[in-house]
């Protein structure tokens, strides 16, 4: 079955992708209405995850900062917070600085500063759409909402918003040419380190043009450690003292770990000389993988981005299924610079919507059976998605474009060209490119596939696609498959 017929199967039945997502929100809503709506039916706390922020925050309302790291009185002190009493914990591992972020809504109550920052964190998803640029904001937000990593940043009560909206931030930038501020930008993910490894491992790959975003990112670093000392030093010292129990903390459900390192750990329970091993060669294939990617496409912005974002999740030890929000991003910008190619990017996009999707779930049932070992189905499914994707993106680049299927989709055949929006995407991916400290002087493979387009010619200009214009093939948007999907809680930052 070709991708082009297999896309037109699949959007005959995408409706079906919303009515999964809705069914999500609606069953989480009606759980919380039949426990009250501070609590859920099964007891666990309204945004439990929320309440690690919360009590760091409120720690230092109350002139006690050092205890948001003592677990010895945390319990307690929690319980007192909410008002019951709760059988969880949640365990504030971010550095001190971070919780300076939630000091506005620390006299509130618990549950009025959740609604607040659920407010704020939705409100940060609508801007982190429209700085990707997509064509149809609007259809892509909707798909969304439908995706269960987004609607358990939700229900989780959790901070992965913020995240996506500094990664869609450093994109913008980085069109721009902005590599110093990008840099500076991205220095915000020091809140959860583990989120710059991607962005680290793609700039490693060519450190000289790369420079200004290592600059600022260590710019960005240095001076929130700074803030922390200052304005926190006691919280600051705990911190130090407690890394090392942070760092190999276990409290989080596995089921709602989306790592190799979890799925090798679930997989060979107890044995850690065996899974640590297999992870950090899988997690050194996929570097090498991008690797060979960003020398096939003269690291052309478009292509590594969605690879760093991948890889920012992928080789995290610590990624559970809210952070998987973050792929919306890489989604975004490959559907919106590469329209000849989605009929790929639809087959690919669902697999990884359904995976993510069914796979949390799958994986507490076997779990709860107490089977001798627990398959994570979403990270085959998502090795396989990663893999494939960065082959279509290397053609994509330096191969012969497909053309999209537009018989069953009448919008899409009526274009063809980008609309405005996408247009100014790809002038910000020409300024990128053509900037000077971006260029890859170690690999000018396939540079005229990066030319400005013939100022002579306006049409030439409108649908010419910046990473595929030496084909000569014209864009023709099409559905936009973005991810989503559903499922359930955890805890940790």
């Amino acid at each position: 079955m070709t991708y082009a017929a297999t896309a037109d199967w699949l959007r005959g039945r995408l409706w079906f992708g919303y009515v999964i997502g809705g069914v999500a929100w609606v069953v989480w809503l009606g759980n919380l209405a039949l426990g009250g709506w501070y609590r859920d039916y099964e007891g666990i706390l309204l945004g439990a995850d929320h309440l690690a922020f919360y009590s760091a925050a409120r720690a230092i309302y109350d002139g006690r900062p050092a205890a948001m790291y003592d677990l010895t009185t945390l319990h307690a002190y929690q319980q007192s917070l909410i008002g019951w009493d709760w059988w969880g914990l949640e365990v504030y591992r971010n550095p001190p600085f971070y919780a300076l972020l939630y000091l506005p809504t620390a006299g509130l109550s618990y549950y009025h500063s959740y609604l607040v920052w659920t407010a704020i964190g939705l409100a940060l998803l609508v801007a982190s759409v429209f700085l990707l640029g997509p064509e149809r904001p609007g259809r892509v937000l909707g798909w969304a909402v439908a995706f269960y990593p987004v609607f358990a940043v939700v229900s989780f009560g959790q901070n992965s918003f913020l995240s996506l909206t500094v990664f869609a931030a450093v994109y913008r930038l980085l069109c721009r040419g902005w590599s110093f501020a990008a840099g500076l930008l991205a220095g915000l993910l020091w809140f959860k380190p583990p989120l710059l490894i991607g962005l680290f491992v793609w700039w490693a790959f060519s450190p000289r043009r790369h420079l200004d975003c290592w600059l600022g990112v260590c710019v960005t670093g240095l001076s929130l450690a700074a803030v922390s000392w200052l304005v926190l030093p006691d919280a600051s010292w705990a911190f130090v003292e407690t890394l090392r129990d942070n760092v190999g903390f276990g409290g989080e459900r596995m089921w709602n770990k989306h790592t190799p390192k979890a799925f090798f750990e679930m997989l060979l329970p107890g044995r850690p000389h065996v899974y640590w091993p297999l992870t950090l060669a899988l997690v050194a294939v996929s570097i090498a993988v991008a690797y060979r990617l960003e020398r096939r496409t003269a690291g052309a912005l478009p292509v590594l981005y969605p690879v760093a974002v991948f890889l920012s999740l992928w080789a995290s030890p610590h990624a559970l299924i809210y952070e998987w929000a973050i792929a919306l991003a890489a989604a975004v910008v490959i559907w919106e610079r590469f329209p000849a190619r989605r009929d790929v990017w639809l087959c690919w996009f669902a697999l990884a919507w359904v995976a993510l999707a069914v796979s949390t779930v799958v994986a507490k049932v076997q779990i709860d059976l107490e089977l001798p070992f627990t398959i994570q189905v979403s990270i085959p499914a998502l090795g396989v998605v990663g893999w494939r994707i960065t082959q279509e993106l290397t053609r994509s680049v330096n191969g012969p474009a497909p053309t999209t299927n537009t018989a069953d989709d009448p919008a899409a055949a009526s274009q063809t060209a980008y609309e405005p929006a996408a247009a100014s995407q790809t002038a910000d991916d020409l300024a990128y490119v053509t900037n000077p400290a971006n260029q890859n002087v170690t690999n000018p493979v396939n540079q005229s596939a990066l030319a400005a387009p013939t100022a002579n010619d306006p049409a030439e200009e409108r649908n010419r696609d910046v990473t595929n214009a030496p084909n000569g093939s014209r864009m023709v948007p099409d559905d936009p498959a973005g991810p989503r999907t559903p499922d359930r809680r955890g805890d940790g930052t």
